[in-house]
């Protein structure tokens, strides 16, 4: 409920997550782990603002 109206704010703390979770990986982890597409999409991609859908056909 923190970021429901700040999406901006709600990106960069999810960015700090990330920065964080990939550091705990990289200490962790002796595999490669999930490639950076999966980390984008798994912590910030799903954060951006999605298209409104076109208004319909009159």
């Amino acid at each position: 409920m923190e970021y429901r109206r700040d999406r901006v704010g709600l990106s960069i703390y999810m960015a700090s997550c990330l920065h964080d979770a990939t550091a705990d990986l990289l200490k962790l982890n002796d595999n490669p782990g999930p490639s950076p597409a999966d980390l984008f999409a798994r912590f910030l991609a799903w954060t951006a603002k999605r298209p409104e859908p076109p208004p319909p056909p009159i």
